[in-house]
């Protein structure tokens, strides 16, 4: 054969991926061939490829085929009829495939060159062929025939992963399911990844993958850009638009700035109008998508940095609301900022204005007042985006709280019980939000850092009072050795808690050395959100409180809890002592030394086996708050949690796999030093001495007075101190550092001690004023004129009703026939009175009480509202309609006013 030097037709250039397809192809044919045919057809070991005779591959490549065998083929361009030849005639490897890449057809090759060739043919490089082959499909979704997706073929088979694209399971290749593969693969994902709005806006921040997207072709890019649009929406719409303009890795900060430019709040504001266009002209050349599509992309933007927030990614987020904030300054819009419910600016200025609402009250707020304060602090807690401001947004929480407090009326406690239960239930909360307020990052709004100094300044100057009267009448009870009826001391604290709690079970009794009422109620909340306890207490009030004895130190305090009885020692005394107080069944006590169990062993062996006998009542000593407090040391975030007491989150998991009831409660509590302490003189003990008393000091004497004598000097002034600084002290007479918190948690599956009290829900534990006040209750709705009967139930009980009745809507309630026919079927149902001022309370508040207030009404105690509202619910929840229950985690009762004027009074 003669050689030529004129080809009939253009031939297609061939890569990799369609050398590799075409010789898959080909061998997938020859083996059904040899299969139809027999064996001793389609042994052939070269291809002849109809294409460019030019190969920028390497000389020899590796293919998988589908038995997944690998085979090795050496491929040669071959530009003349010569050329191919003499590759057919060079030797190579005989079970090696050669690939010969020719721009002749086969009447130029001749039949001897063709009976080398697999099929015998010369084949034609048909890439929609080696796309079904590819994904292992017999046909093709006809879209793939239009002239604008001829691109889509060479995309896939130059995107095709190493190990090929994953075969599909239907005979057709859908069109979506292809392009969404290669869209996914074009933006440097998995090919089964999915591709949406928060996808693309995470991929636009891949300066490398976005970079390798905007070098495709020109007609790739459109088309995959075109797709995802119309798959994903206005989202990929406008990413695109700002990757046209190189815009791109600025796509979250700038949805974030669309949300403040195109967001309802900036319609008609001249500056948004003008930093549209500026926006508009910058990022998009003049030719902006639809304000539909902007919204769209902003509110993406926005959940994605909501979600970076929460899964912590909180660096990502802060980086690019900073760019945000950037980007609307650079538009001359950065007041538009201060109105956003995710951007830091948003949050200052939230945080700046409650703090003008909380200087506007002070210094002697009243309730009426505070409703500035509310709206404020409501704006502060809806904005979306707290992050690690966390800690700011629970400062501004803890100022309106403290403010609450202090429009609360208070006054001095009659007797110790009555201080020590009101520290425990209200006072103890004010030490917990006082702290936060104290150790506040006010940084970025300085305004905050003055108001909340006089905020605390203002709380410790009507605390100072209210601890000087408790600390007299401890002085004057102590003096006269008077019995208390049910007021917990340490000493009768395991007689009268832990021996009836070991009734049911043996106790887990954990003595958090120095842990106050503050720090009580914030490790209790921990402890019931874990649902593995209920917490229970001897009384329908709630928890209750012991007194420490005087000195408050643990040398007297914790000896004499342990014990039983009044005694002064260490760890030998109490070991005896509670040894001595269980007689009769096995106890063991704790200490720090025996807690821990070494390498690989959280708490010691001896401990653990302890805690699995369930016969063992175990107490056990923890130091992490008495230790923190000596060394001086304080904890910015200045609520202790469980992590940070150390082995209280293993015993605890230990008791509640054994089952066992546990007990919580201190010694003593402390005060905290706030750097305005006093030293009046020096003494060997922080916070008592002997002496004469001076300012801020009470002499105290009787039977609980351990010290030598049975008399000491000791500060009621929480400044008051005796020696070196430290992060906090103990051993004086204010309540923070006497009052005890006494908690009793049982697993869910073992009951209380008989005659105790379950507190359905922790908040029930919180004062009145630690959430906010209920709104002030509306105007009544005048009645509407008779010929518009369609309006009538927008009167409920309006004035003509009252009038007409005679009776407030709590009575006509009960007076219906309904609720007669429903208390037939109510066992043991509260009173109709009873039920009548619930019902008129909630009216008169517009529909919502705090549970406690509500509680009030009716003369029950707040723990016992669960219960009580369940059989209300029974009487007027008709037909599975809720018109009277919980909400906010048991925290507000709810009255459905209109729904409950319907079924009771037909209006």
């Amino acid at each position: 054969m003669s050689e030529q030097t004129v080809v009939r037709g253009p031939a297609p250039e061939a890569n990799r991926s369609i050398v590799e397809g075409a010789l898959r192809h080909a061998l997938r044919k020859a083996a059904a061939h040899r299969d139809k045919f027999g064996t001793a057809t389609g042994r052939e070991r070269v291809l002849l490829l109809r294409a460019a005779p030019e190969w920028h591959g390497p000389p020899e490549i590796t293919v998988r085929i589908g038995t997944g065998e690998d085979i090795v083929a050496t491929v040669k361009g071959c530009r003349t009829v010569l050329a191919v030849l003499e590759a057919l005639s060079e030797p190579r490897d005989p079970d090696a495939f050669l690939v010969v890449l020719t721009p002749w057809e086969a009447e130029d090759l001749g039949d001897s060159v063709l009976a080398m060739a697999l099929g015998n043919e010369v084949r034609t490089v048909n890439r929609w062929d080696l796309v079904a082959e590819a994904f292992g499909a017999r046909r093709l979704d006809p879209r793939f025939n239009a002239r604008e997706h001829r691109w889509i073929a060479d995309a896939l088979l130059d995107a095709q992963p190493g190990p090929g694209w994953r075969r599909v399971n239907t005979p057709v290749l859908q069109f979506d399911t292809v392009l969404r593969r290669l869209a996914a693969i074009r933006l440097g994902k998995e090919e089964d990844e999915r591709l949406d709005a928060s996808a693309l806006l995470d991929w636009s921040r891949d300066e490398l993958r976005v970079a390798r997207f905007a070098d495709l072709s020109t007609e790739e890019r459109d088309g995959l850009a075109t797709w995802l649009e119309s798959s994903v929406g206005p989202v990929a719409r406008v990413v695109f638009r700002l990757l046209a303009g190189g815009q791109a890795m600025d796509a979250v900060p700038f949805g974030l700035a669309a949300a403040e430019l195109y967001g309802a709040a900036a319609e008609g504001v001249k500056v948004a109008r003008e930093a549209r266009i500026r926006a508009e002209e910058r990022f998009f050349a003049g030719s902006a998508p639809g304000e539909a599509s902007l919204r769209a992309f902003a509110e993406a933007a926005e959940s994605l940095l909501l979600r970076w927030s929460d899964n912590g990614h909180a660096a990502e987020a802060r980086v690019a609301c900073t760019r945000a904030e950037q980007i609307l300054a650079e538009l001359r819009a950065d007041e538009l900022a201060r109105t956003s419910k995710v951007l830091d600016a948003g949050l200052d200025a939230r945080l700046d204005a409650l703090a003008t609402e909380l200087a506007a009250v002070l210094p002697c707020p009243r309730a009426i007042d505070l409703g500035g304060v509310e709206a404020a602090l409501a704006e502060v807690r809806g904005h979306r985006r707290p992050g690690d401001r966390a800690g700011e947004v629970d400062a501004a929480e803890s100022a309106a709280r403290l403010v609450r407090w202090l429009a609360s009326p208070e006054t001095r406690p009659v007797t110790v019980a009555d201080g020590a239960a009101r520290h425990i239930r209200s006072w103890g909360w004010v030490d917990r939000a006082s702290s936060v307020v104290f150790n506040a990052d006010t940084g970025r709004v300085p305004r905050a850092r003055a108001v909340y100094a006089d905020v605390f300044r203002t709380v410790r100057e009507r605390r100072a009072g209210l601890d000087l009267a408790f600390a007299e009448r401890l002085a004057a009870w102590t003096a006269s050795s008077a019995t208390p009826e049910r007021l917990l001391l340490v000493e009768n604290l395991l007689d009268g808690v832990a021996r009836p709690v070991a009734d049911r079970a043996a106790p887990l009794i954990i003595v958090v050395d120095g842990m106050s009422a503050a720090a009580a109620c914030a490790l209790a909340e921990e402890i019931i959100a874990s649902r593995t306890w209920r917490e229970v207490g001897r009384g329908p009030e709630g928890r209750e409180a012991a007194l420490a004895t005087v000195p408050s130190a643990t040398v007297f305090s914790r000896t004499s809890l342990l014990c039983g009885e009044l005694a002064a020692g260490g760890q030998s005394r109490e070991r005896t002592g509670f040894a001595a107080f269980w007689r009769g069944r096995r106890s063991a006590l704790f200490h720090k030394a025996g807690l821990g169990g070494g390498p690989g062993a959280q708490l010691s062996e001896k401990l653990r086996e302890a805690l699995a006998n369930v016969g063992t009542v175990v107490g056990v000593v923890l130091n992490a708050i008495d230790d923190a407090l000596a060394d001086d040391y304080r904890v910015n975030a200045p609520t202790w949690r469980l992590s940070e007491i150390d082995y209280l989150p293993q015993l605890l998991a230990e008791a509640a796999t054994a089952r066992r009831p546990v007990i919580l409660t201190s010694d003593h509590g402390h005060v905290l030093d706030h750097g305005d302490g006093v030293v009046p003189v020096e003494a060997e003990s922080a916070r008592y001495r002997t002496g004469p008393p001076g300012d801020g000091e009470l002499p105290v004497r009787g039977p609980r007075v351990l010290t030598t004598g049975g008399d000491v000097t000791v500060p009621w002034d929480e400044r008051i101190r005796y020696g070196s600084r430290r992060a906090g002290y103990h051993g004086g007479v204010a309540p923070a550092e006497t009052v005890v918190p006494v908690l009793v948690f049982v697993p869910v599956e073992v009951p209380a001690p008989k005659g105790w009290f379950e507190y359905d829900t922790v908040s029930l534990h919180e004062p009145l004023w630690w959430s906010p006040l209920p709104a002030a209750p509306l105007a009544p709705t005048p009645a509407p004129p008779v010929s518009s009967p369609e309006r009538e139930d927008d009167a409920l009980f309006s004035v003509r009703d009252a009038a007409t009745a005679g009776a407030g809507p709590g009575s006509r309630v009960v007076d219906s026939a309904l609720f007669a026919a429903q208390r037939r079927f109510v066992r043991k149902a509260p009173p109709d009175e009873e039920v009548a001022v619930l019902v008129d309370g909630l009216v008169e508040a517009g529909g919502k009480l705090p549970t406690g207030a509500a509680a009030a009404l009716v003369g029950q105690p707040s723990f016992r509202m669960a219960g009580y509202l369940s059989a209300v619910g029974r009487l007027l929840n008709v037909d599975g309609y809720q018109v009277i229950g919980e909400s906010d985690g048991g925290r507000t009762v709810e009255l459905d006013v209109r729904l409950l004027s319907m079924q009771f009074l037909g209006e």
